[in-house]
Order: structure tokens, then C-alpha cells, then sequence
């Protein structure tokens, strides 16, 4: 699949952004705008694992790199934008996110470079589950206010195009299913606490960390009903596979139309595209 680098500009005006973009709740907006603070620095570990093996991606592989890189870059400036303005919006305490998230892969960097390109594999699973059920499900697309659902929207996609190029790098790489696998747990463990106190830091910057009946709705909606983290629970475990590939998991069509929809003739992000 291809992977094409594109220099969008979102351009997210903050009159237009409502205090609670996400389903008008303030858990699901802070929970959402807190992985928004950990995509700069988290994907600029994903590039820097890829550059440190690239040497092994050869022919239409590399092609594809170069086009990760990009459109890894792209996100991390469009969401540092984004996450101005939700700090704009009375959201403090991303600084000092940031700064812990980069001590913590600070340390992940005295790995083995294939270590730390499994580390990057296992984030880009959760990545790409989360970007094909929002390119999948209309209600979820639905509870993301139109002024902020074009840079998700175009995040999702261009995960969704490049969810296989780490790891086949880290497969041209020589590496092997254990230390894949080993690795997805420690970053399953590492991804949940770090977002968690993300998100806690967050919510006690709302006013709403202690008053646990604001989270109600939130939650039930993640884990009950529509249940969207319920629902990514086998496509999770699919990964522990031996055999596990992330084309195993057929999306070109869903691609294919989203493409259209961001960047055809009449796409919604067309004019954003330098």
C-alpha cells in the first residue's frame, strides 16, 4: 500500500472549536487531547527507531519508509498546532507531559535498535486499530466536532497507510516474534500509565479528576456501550499470533475512500494541501 507524503495544513480555528469536541463530554475530550500530547515525541521515536534499521529496506520497502517519515512529521507538527490550542483552551499541563514522555523514551533509546523498533511496531498496532475503527464507525466519526474531526480524520488515514511499513522493516531487520511480542506487553503496560496519568493530568486542569461521576459517561462509552476499546480487544490479541502480519487485516477499501473523501476532487482537506 502506498504511503504518500502530504504537507497538510489543517488550520484548526479556535472560535470554532467548542470547550468539549469530544461527544460534548469533558472525559472524552481530555482523554482524546491528552493522546493528541503524546503524538509529537511518541512518533518522532517511531522515525528515529525506522532511520536507525532503514539500511535493510530495500526496493518498493524503501520507498515506503520515506513516505512513513513524512507523513510522521506531518502529524507531529499538525498535533503540536492542535495541542496549542487546547492548552489555549484552559488544558494545562502539556509542558511538563511532554517532558516526562521524553525521559521515558529517553530511556527506551538505550535499547537495542530492534528493541526499540519493536517498541515502535507495537505502538503503531494500537495506532492503526484505533484509526480503522474511526474510519469505520460513523457514530464515533459523529462525536468528534466537525472543526477538529479533519486532522483525526486524515491521522487515521495516513495510519492506516503506513501500518505495516515498521514492521516489515523490522522484519527485513531480522527480527523475531519473541522479542515482538515480548516487547508489545511491556508497551501495553508502559502506553496505559503513561496515557492514564496524561489523562489524569488533564482532567484535574477541567476540574473534574475528583469528581468521579463526570467520568461515568466517558468510560461507559469506551468499555460498555458502543464499547469502541471493547471492540479492538481480538484485533489487539492478534498481534501474539507467530504468524501475525498487519495486512492480515484487509482495510484497502476503507483507505481507498477515505483518500477520496480527504483528498479527491471534492475531499474536505483538498485545499489544505501544500
Amino acid at each position: 500500500m502506498t504511503n504518500p507524503r502530504r504537507d497538510v495544513d489543517v488550520g484548526i480555528e479556535l472560535a470554532r472549536v467548542p470547550r468539549d469536541w469530544c461527544a460534548d463530554d469533558a472525559f472524552s475530550t481530555t482523554f482524546m487531547a491528552a493522546l493528541s500530547l503524546l503524538f509529537p515525541r511518541g512518533e518522532q521515536f517511531f522515525v528515529d527507531s525506522v532511520k536507525q534499521l532503514r539500511h535493510h529496506a530495500t526496493g518498493e520497502l524503501a520507498v515506503r519508509v520515506h513516505g512513513f517519515i513524512g507523513q510522521e512529521a506531518m502529524h507531529g507538527r499538525e498535533h503540536r498546532a492542535f495541542n496549542e490550542l487546547c492548552a489555549a483552551q484552559g488544558l494545562r499541563g502539556g509542558p511538563g507531559i511532554e517532558r516526562r514522555l521524553a525521559r521515558l523514551l529517553g530511556a527506551a533509546r538505550h535499547l537495542s535498535p530492534e528493541s526499540q523498533l519493536a517498541i515502535t511496531c507495537a505502538l503503531e498496532h494500537f495506532t492503526a486499530m484505533l484509526a480503522e475503527q474511526l474510519l469505520a464507525n460513523e457514530r464515533l466519526r459523529g462525536e468528534i466536532h466537525p472543526a477538529v474531526r479533519p486532522l483525526w480524520l486524515w491521522h487515521a488515514l495516513e495510519e492506516s497507510e503506513h501500518k505495516a511499513v515498521a514492521f516489515d522493516v523490522y522484519r527485513a531487520a531480522g527480527g523475531g516474534t519473541l522479542r515482538r511480542v515480548w516487547m508489545m506487553v511491556v508497551t501495553t503496560a508502559m502506553f496505559f500509565a503513561v496515557q492514564g496519568a496524561a489523562h489524569a493530568r488533564l482532567m484535574g486542569s477541567r476540574g473534574i479528576l475528583l469528581r468521579p461521576w463526570r467520568w461515568l459517561r466517558g468510560i461507559a462509552r469506551m468499555w460498555i456501550w458502543p464499547g469502541y476499546f471493547i471492540r479492538l480487544v481480538p484485533a489487539y490479541l492478534s498481534y501474539f499470533r507467530p504468524g501475525f502480519h498487519p495486512n492480515d487485516r484487509d482495510n484497502g477499501a476503507l483507505v481507498a475512500t477515505w483518500r477520496g473523501a480527504l483528498f479527491g476532487e471534492a475531499g474536505m482537506l483538498r485545499d489544505r494541501v501544500a
